[in-house]
């Protein structure tokens, strides 16, 4: 294994990796702006430059892959110097606006400042300002912040696959914008703003609305589709204000679609069931009792929303026989996806045709797709995790299990509040076969419980068993 020696530290490397990756091996951390792991190498920040060993002039560690026996110094004196200088040039036109922009706390170029800059600014022309042009209903742009990085252009034509952002002018006067000004196409916009390092490039959603360092981060599994991309969920006071991509090389690399990032937003709807329902709001006991009596004597079926977790099916698996016969089981989740030969590929980048995360795991248990109720079924017991879209039912009594929102329960005989994907914990397992864990971010609202508690608080209360 080749080695080379980076501010005195001997660091062993793959062919071909460059100095920014080999040096975070011992921890030294290289600054840069322009480059990401995920796109291509431009190095035009210059804010990665370090000095090598025989080579007269610093070099850009994002562009210089490490050879055998090279002696790397990234603080050395001319370095320093070169980092103060690129920082200089970088904010002259940058607004003092840390305070009102939603990047701070989190910044790449507030951090660089603070580290690698100069308290002092040589630059007194007027700086710089545009009239920025509506983005679509995922991306607010402030180009004044806009440092030229690109990463944006870079991951729209390299990444999501379409050629929307733009550089246009020169020199001082360069705007990054669209083509023709028009709002962004990609379903993959929400990267934009993780990608950004700077607050030029920022969420519409997550915009002023709370500041990132009251924020509590659970690294947690997407329940958009079967894919079940890694992310992180960001939550304060039990509220979820944000989802951002978590990254995971075999499973969705740096990406999140919006679709999945946005799809919390059912979790904090008013209109969600967060109390027990049967005909109105009633207590717990008085909504079991109404949904056995519902149950009671007549012939159920049992739908299983694949958006539950493993665990929760299992429960299912052995709650039915012993409560409610001989009731067979089907899952559902997505109209027209029946079973995992029904799932494709949605698009090129992440997105499949399962819009539920656990509709694999659910085909591994043993469940089958829904197609319809088997003849002389009276009743019906819905249970879904939120994500899972309702089949039609018609002509049966319905009994509710999970998440639901009140025009969707409307007619159901009673309603058992439950727990959302980020509500819970549980193994999904993706359309690879991959069991990932879907981790607890926030407890469940109201009066709402786990599953579990709800099928333990039924199998003990009185009139259990109505077999």
């Amino acid at each position: 294994m080749p080695k080379c020696i980076i501010d005195g530290r001997e660091v062993e490397f793959t062919p071909g990796q460059n100095l920014v990756e080999v040096a975070k091996k011992v921890g030294i951390q290289i600054p840069f702006f322009c480059y990401h792991p995920g796109l291509t190498v431009v190095a035009q920040c210059r804010m990665c430059a370090v000095e090598i060993e025989k080579m007269p002039k610093l070099q850009t560690a994002c562009s210089t892959p490490a050879a055998d026996g090279m002696v790397v110094k990234t603080r050395s004196e001319k370095v320093i110097q070169a980092q103060k200088a690129t920082m200089e040039f970088l904010l002259i036109n940058h607004p003092l606006d840390c305070p009102v922009c939603d990047k701070a706390g989190e910044c790449d170029l507030q951090d660089f400042s603070f580290k690698y800059g100069d308290a002092y600014s040589r630059y007194t022309e007027e700086k710089r300002t545009y009239l920025d042009l509506d983005m679509g209903p995922v991306i607010k742009k402030n180009m004044n912040r806009c440092i030229h990085c690109t990463r944006c252009i870079r991951f729209g034509t390299e990444v999501a696959g379409i050629h929307e952002m733009v550089a246009v002018r020169r020199g001082n006067s360069t705007e990054i914008t669209t083509v023709d000004g028009r709002p962004l196409e990609t379903d993959y916009a929400g990267n934009y703003a993780d990608l950004c390092p700077t607050g030029s490039l920022t969420l519409k959603d997550f915009r002023f609305k709370k500041r990132v360092w009251f924020l509590k981060r659970t690294s947690t599994i997407c329940e958009g589709c079967a894919r079940g991309c890694n992310m992180t969920i960001h939550q304060d006071n039990n509220v979820i204000y944000r989802c951002t991509p978590r990254e995971n090389m075999e499973v969705n690399k740096y990406w999140l679609c919006d679709e999945g990032r946005f799809n919390f937003r059912y979790v904090n709807e008013e209109s969600r069931v967060t109390v027990p329902m049967a005909r109105g709001e009633v207590d717990w006991d008085a909504a079991l009792a109404a949904a056995r009596n519902a149950l009671s004597g007549k012939k159920v079926a049992v739908l299983v929303g694949s958006d539950l977790t493993q665990e929760e099916a299992q429960l299912l698996l052995q709650f039915v026989p012993r409560h409610l016969g001989e009731a067979p089981l089907y899952h559902f989740g997505t109209p027209g996806i029946r079973s995992p030969q029904d799932d494709m590929p949605a698009d090129r980048i992440l997105k499949r045709k399962s819009k539920t995360a656990n509709l694999h795991g659910l085909e591994k248990l043993g469940l089958k797709g829904f197609e319809a109720l088997p003849s002389g079924t009276q009743a019906v017991l819905l249970v879904r995790g939120g994500r899972a879209r309702l089949p039609e039912l018609k002509g049966v009594v319905t009994v509710g299990v999970g998440v639901f929102r009140a025009d969707e329960a409307q007619g159901f005989a009673a309603v058992l509040p439950g727990a959302s994907f980020a509500e819970k914990d549980g193994t999904i397992v993706n359309f690879e076969g991959r069991e990932q864990h879907l981790r607890r971010a926030i407890n469940p609202p109201g009066q709402s419980k786990l599953l579990s508690e709800i099928l333990m608080v039924w199998a003990n209360s009185k009139g259990g068993t109505h077999v």
